[in-house]
């Protein structure tokens, strides 16, 4: 959890904000720009602990008569984290309400209020505690007038600071800031804003942070990829080039780093933990000025997520990202994060790799109980799962349950490690437990574990199997933010491979036994399903079937990285089909074909399951250096579009009756996909595809070289269109 920094850091950043000049707290004013209202006032010495905002239509003397918006802690009415993270003489900047931007001072405050609806305000800014408030000092000069036009005005995300990466040379990084429209009605969003935190964070401050490559391409789509800290971690420790261990550095695209901001009384100022929102959310009834625990059960509700998807919208409209290139990463605390998020927003991510590991905590730090309440009480969030009943906080950051109604999950990418000791992440059966679990459902989870600790925010590199140096030939590239740049999209479909634990070629975990070496159980190291590969360019999917090419890890330049077994057998589960997508209780037709000669290795048929899932049964692959497989399912029943008209003619088999040395030759009008299908009088088909040339083709009766003497009716469908011949096999 890295508390001895976070300690340290707090103590130079209070150091920082005691040493702002000495002034009388005046000169209160505010203005409207970019759909808020932004507030400003000089601060007064010694700071007080939280300043508190009042606001009331017509003038008043005393707070007892106005309105609280908000309170502030003095990390938060001045910029904490960017002072902290960034540059220690930091100050807002913020627009000028004429087109502009404004610098604060060193010596002012600020809040940002979120209007619903227009009008105008007076405003106050005082010490909390004290009551008594005067035009021109601590109340506006007059009424604040603000616009509510979420179309036209909408609210925006502001830029602070731009500056070289601190820890790579080839890139720029860009710190923003966003503030939290508080309000306790978690459903009151404005059309363009969503509410991000409960009334007593009203107008929380939010640091995030972007790397990009200096010769950054923005000539197409941009994919981004998000790297969540872990607790007592930063932003910053997840700018470009950090980290080298797990190569930050985007190669096409940006990388995102955000700050969980989260600030309360006691979390703060004594316990060094400032993560406290596990990137997810709150209590509604949180109150961040007192630390009291709860007294009754709450609801814990996802302010955090909700930014962090705001926030990648207003990338993709800002920065031209693509929002089907989207992949999120954690580590410790932020890995349960990433972990939730991905099963929250599943059609939102390409992919989610999970460091150390992100799962449930037994016994978590008594003093999150004041954020989520006691661990066993598992407080219900306002999440829904797949079957619409209300998910307990607890359960919400495992592998074996989903937070949406959504059936498929992006796909899953989760490291271990087995001398991992450190508290919420440490290695147990439960953890195991989770392997199993997420091995035997076929979400789509590449599962590793080895003989690495905690990881990065704790120390130098893991010195594991997975890792072994910082040079290309002594890691894994899996991990890498430029690897899953290349690989990954929300909008095609993936074949979730599963159920490896039953290959007995395959690596055990053990019991959950923490150690290694003769101190541990089961294997040291090992893998299931991160060996397998597949290219996303070759994915077929379409009303009438679905295909991938598919292959075991062989070509690796990091020599763990490939598969040390000629072949590996898996259950194969199609997730995210675009098109795809069977009626429940159909029988489908499939085959596993060799690439190079396209043999048929092995085929047969299933039956779609009752949410529409296609799954076949322990499939076949290989090492790339001996093969690659094409996997084929196809639905003979269902036509793609309108018939083409003559794309099938001159269908007919020569000799007839014949042996498997006959020949069918099919007249295609264009270059096609066909399937060809033999139905004899038993009822049971045998099909396989084939590549079709414009003109007349010539295919070998000998792809049916199996079945026995017999009449059959051969069918040969392309694009929905279909014509059979009759063939005696003799």
């Amino acid at each position: 959890m890295a508390t001895t920094f976070r300690n340290k850091s707090l103590i130079s950043l209070l150091a920082i904000v005691l040493a702002t000049t000495l002034q009388a707290q005046q000169n209160v004013r505010a203005w409207y720009a970019d759909g808020q209202v932004w507030v400003v006032w000089e601060t007064t010495q010694p700071l007080p602990e939280t300043y508190a905002i009042y606001a009331k239509p017509t003038q008043f003397n005393n707070t007892a008569s106005a309105t609280l918006l908000g309170r502030l802690f003095p990390q938060e009415y001045f910029p904490g984290a960017l002072r902290e993270q960034v540059d220690s003489a930091a100050t807002y900047k913020i627009p000028n309400g004429q087109g502009g931007t404004y610098q604060l001072k060193n010596n002012e405050g600020l809040f940002v209020a979120t209007p619903h609806q227009a009008g105008a305000l007076w405003i106050a800014v005082v010490a909390w505690g004290e009551t008594t408030v005067t035009p021109g000092v601590n109340l506006t000069q007059g009424p604040v007038s603000f616009l509510y036009s979420p179309a036209n005005d909408p609210v925006e995300c502001h830029l602070q600071q731009v500056f070289p990466s601190p820890f790579s040379a080839g890139h720029y990084c860009f710190a923003f800031y966003i503030w939290a429209d508080g309000r306790q009605n978690q459903w009151e969003n404005r059309p363009d804003f969503p509410v991000m935190a409960n009334a007593a964070k009203n107008g929380m401050p939010s640091l995030f942070m972007i790397s990009a490559p200096i010769a950054l391409d923005t000539a197409g789509g941009i994919p981004l990829s998000i790297w969540l800290h872990g607790g007592g971690g930063t932003a910053r420790q997840s700018l470009a080039g950090s980290r080298t261990d797990i190569h930050l550095n985007p190669k096409k695209g940006i990388l995102l780093a955000h700050n969980d901001d989260l600030i309360g009384k006691l979390l703060t100022f004594f316990s060094g933990l400032d993560g406290v929102s596990r990137h997810f959310g709150w209590r509604k009834n949180y109150d961040p000025f007192s630390g009291d625990p709860p007294t009754a059960p709450d609801t814990i509700v996802n302010y955090t997520q909700r930014r962090y998807i705001w926030i990648d919208e207003w990338l993709i409209k800002n920065w031209h990202i693509d929002r089907h290139r989207i992949n999120i990463n954690g580590h410790s605390m932020g890995s349960k994060g990433t972990t939730m998020l991905a099963k929250a927003f599943p059609e939102h991510y390409a992919s989610a790799t999970i460091l150390n590991n992100g799962f449930e905590e037994a016994d978590p730090p008594a003093l999150i109980d004041v954020i989520f309440g006691p661990s066993a009480s598992s407080f219900p969030t306002n999440l829904t799962d797949y079957s619409g009943k209300t998910v307990g906080y607890s359960r919400a950051m495992n592998l074996d349950n989903r937070l949406s109604t959504m059936r498929d999950l992006p796909l899953l990418r989760v490291f271990s490690g087995k001398n991992d000791t450190q508290s919420g992440a440490s290695w147990d059966a439960y953890v195991v437990e989770q392997y199993r679990a997420a091995d035997s459902l076929g979400w789509g989870a590449q599962l590793y574990w080895s003989e690495r600790s905690h990881g990065p925010d704790t120390g130098p590199d893991y010195d594991d199997h997975w890792i072994n140096g910082n040079a290309a030939t002594q890691q894994t590239v899996v991990d890498d933010i430029a690897y899953e740049e290349e690989q990954f999209r929300s909008d095609v479909s993936f074949p979730a491979f599963f159920n490896h634990r039953l290959d007995q070629k395959n690596n055990d975990p053990g019991d959950g036994t923490s150690g290694t070496g003769p101190n541990g159980d089961g294997d040291d190291w090992g893998t299931w399903g991160g060996y397998h590969r597949w290219d996303e360019n070759t994915t077929a999917d379409q009303p009438n079937g679905w295909a991938v090419t598919t292959w075991l890890e062989a070509n690796a330049v990091f020599d763990n990285d490939n598969c040390p077994n000629n072949f590996l057998t898996a259950s194969v589960a199609i997730r995210k089909p675009q098109k795809f997508k069977p009626a429940a209780g159909k029988i489908l037709h499939w085959s596993v074909k060799d690439t190079a000669n396209g043999a048929v290795l092995q085929n047969g048929t299933t039956v779609v399951q009752a949410d529409g899932l296609v799954v076949l049964p322990q499939i076949a692959v290989f090492r790339e250096n001996i093969r690659r497989v094409r996997i084929e399912v196809i639905d003979q029943t269902v036509a793609t579009g309108e018939p083409t008209q003559g794309v099938l003619s001159n269908l007919s088999i020569m000799p007839n009756p014949g042996s498997s040395s006959a020949y069918l030759t099919i007249q295609a009008q264009k270059t096609a996909e066909a399937i060809v299908c033999a139905n004899g009088i038993d009822g049971r088909p045998a099909w396989v595809s084939v590549r079709l040339q414009a003109g007349e083709n010539r295919v070998p009766m000998s792809i049916f070289e199996n079945l026995p003497t017999g009449f059959y009716g051969i069918s040969v469908q392309v694009d929905g269109v279909r014509q059979v011949v009759k063939w005696i096999k003799i």
